[in-house]
């Protein structure tokens, strides 16, 4: 297929360098193959949702990141703490970038459309596409508004009906339809049923960081044999299911050389931490937000890496960003989940899978994972290597979406 550099490309996203989140490599590798691309996004606020340092929060600015031109929309602050902030944040970031594009869509050949939440950003993306008849790829990580209505939010009523048309709106006017799971494919299909939707894994930048990072950190944990947790630590995660598994594990076990290490931030931090503290539980480190550059290092101490979501039909349908990055980390995998995740975890011999409902369940799987032999164990992880170069390569996937949006 002949690739046409000479084609311009406007990525349209809610999330972009300095924001550490894979869209950037993507379009790094873009600009680095010699393609035109610039970016639409809003000022650098994720997670806190405040301006980063160095940044001003105009109505709507312009930066050159990696000699990729960065157009910015303004965010209002402090929507990441309260629900109608942050409702009015979405309409106010569509609406800045609307304005954005009115002005400045026709100069681009085709739309990039980087969807990680709700879908009210991508509307630029369609807008441009009726002004201006470019071609429009979106590539979704979230199967939005089902998301929503899994939180219990506008089940009913006209509040459901208005997200339903918006949302088949938006995809049906969409030319290509890529999704970051297979599950998400028959949920979209309710939306557009006339529509091809194609399956594009998200790759994990770990190995790349690993290999190019001159950092020399001194990772120690305090177990003998570690399980580590990784990522964002809300809800959905379900990990005080996790933590009383494994507290019930350690009394019946009385291993007193397993730990439990939890890394990130998140809504539910401050929650778990209670409950380790009033129900005294030992073996378990909570080590706070780390930067994605130095995660590499956590991975490679870690003897197991865990991965845990709510058993809701939703979440079952997603494959979340760190799993690719525990692939990369080459690392048995303890899926305390359902779904996608749970399947391929078992289908490929690449770890252990229970039931995420039950704390008891969980107790029983710590307690078969430590006493697995060193055997069991590079079995699953020369399995992971091989999973990781036949489904979820990072220059195979990034060639996908070059194939697709340069052709």
């Amino acid at each position: 297929m002949k690739i046409a550099k000479e084609k311009k490309i406007l990525v349209i996203t809610e999330v972009f360098a300095p924001e550490e989140f894979l869209i950037n490599d993507l379009v790094f590798s873009w600009k680095d193959k010699g393609f035109s691309v610039s970016v639409l996004t809003r000022n650098p606020s994720y997670p806190e949702g405040k301006v980063f340092p160095g940044y001003r929060n105009r109505l709507i600015q312009r930066e050159i990141i990696h000699d990729i031109i960065v157009s910015r929309v303004q965010f209002i602050p402090g929507y990441q703490s309260y629900r109608f902030i942050k409702i009015l944040n979405y309409l106010w970031n569509m609406f800045l970038g609307s304005l954005w594009a009115i002005k400045n869509g026709k100069k681009y050949d085709s739309v990039y459309i980087y969807h990680t939440g709700p879908l009210t950003f991508s509307t630029i993306g369609i807008l441009i596409k009726k002004l201006y008849k470019k071609e429009t790829t979106i590539w979704t990580q979230d199967v939005w508004p089902d998301t929503v209505f899994a939180y219990d939010l506008a089940k009913k009523g006209i509040s459901r009906l208005i997200l339903v048309k918006f949302v088949t709106w938006i995809y049906s006017n969409c030319d290509n339809i890529t999704v970051s799971s297979p599950g998400f494919i028959p949920i979209i299909n309710k939306y557009c049923s006339s529509k091809k939707i194609q399956f594009i894994p998200q790759w994990s930048l770990t190995l790349k960081l690993l290999n190019t990072n001159n950092l020399n950190l001194e990772i120690n944990y305090q177990g003998q044999f570690n399980f580590v947790f990784a990522g964002n630590i809300g809800k959905v995660q379900n990990l005080e299911n996790v933590i009383y598994g494994f507290e019930l594990f350690l009394r019946k076990s009385g291993n007193t050389k397993i730990w439990l290490n939890i890394i990130g931030d998140g809504s539910h931090l401050n929650f778990l931490k209670k409950i380790v503290q009033e129900n005294n539980i030992s073996n378990i480190t909570f080590w706070g937000r780390i930067k994605s550059s130095e995660m590499p290092y956590y991975y490679e101490k870690a003897d197991i890496l865990v991965i845990s979501l709510k058993d809701q039909p939703i979440f079952n349908l997603t494959i979340p960003a760190k799993f690719q990055s525990y692939l990369n980390a080459k690392k048995p995998i303890f899926g305390v989940i359902k779904g996608e995740v749970s399947n391929i975890i078992n289908e490929y011999n690449i770890g252990w899978t229970v039931d995420p409902v039950s704390p008891e369940k969980i107790a029983d799987s710590f307690n078969t994972i430590v006493l697995s032999s060193s055997e069991i164990i590079l079995e699953k992880i020369t399995n992971t290597s091989l999973l990781l170069e036949d489904s979820f390569n990072r220059e195979k996937t990034i060639q996908k979406f070059t194939d697709l949006v340069f052709n």
